[in-house]
């Protein structure tokens, strides 16, 4: 399968530092760079009031461009906004909880940085990915070759790090500031990764 790009937006988008006008025109703009499967939401409990509204416009875009809204950390803030999942690091009994909470419909994605221990342990309590530390790429290969279970490497911040967890067998690369920050604009950003990610499938092909 060919390895996917999964945005994170900027903590501005949420919690006040980006008006709510001008966050929804780079999110809409990144989607139209190109294939995009999901976008990882910061949340931030203790943000503004218009943190919800901000969420709520910025959901709307995303699954009008067919991509899964995921808000990181906020469960329930994630089912009344109708969010397609949520992101939690990694916490056995956190996890066993929102599971049955979730239910089955919403993705429930793990964060497990560099630890091969609870990566295991996320993927035995049914967790829909693990995001592992795409600084090691010996850690995303084992995970490829041995679990079903999809990888996400994060914090990718730059086209050689997004080729060598390809390369290593990751599902997904999480991209943030290299979207948002790329000087011909995300969109731009978006066309660069896929077009990468398009030449890593064909080599591996």
């Amino acid at each position: 399968m060919r390895c996917r790009l999964y945005l994170v937006t900027p903590p501005a988008f949420l919690a006040g530092g980006v008006e709510i006008p001008d966050a929804c025109s780079q999110l809409e703009r990144a989607l139209s760079g190109g294939d995009v499967a999901a976008v990882l939401l910061h949340s931030d409990e203790n943000g503004p009031p218009l943190f919800r509204e901000a969420l709520e416009a910025l959901v709307s875009i995303i699954q009008k461009a067919e991509a899964a809204a995921v808000l990181e950390g906020d469960p329930s803030l994630a089912i009344e906004t109708d969010c397609d999942g949520v992101q939690i690091t990694a916490d056995p009994n956190n996890q066993r909880t929102l599971r049955r909470k979730l239910g089955d419909d919403r993705i429930l994605g793990i964060d497990c940085g560099p630890s091969r221990h609870a990566a295991m342990e996320a993927g035995e309590l049914s967790a829909d990915y693990v995001m592992l530390a795409s600084s090691d790429a010996d850690l995303i290969a084992w995970w490829a070759e041995l679990m079903e279970v999809p990888s996400v490497a994060g914090g990718v911040d730059n086209l050689e790090a997004a080729s060598a967890a390809a390369r290593a067998g990751a599902d997904f690369i999480a991209v943030g500031e290299a979207i948002w920050q790329h000087t011909d604009g995300p969109e731009a950003a978006v066309a660069a990764f896929n077009s990468l990610l398009d030449e890593e499938a064909g080599e591996a092909s």
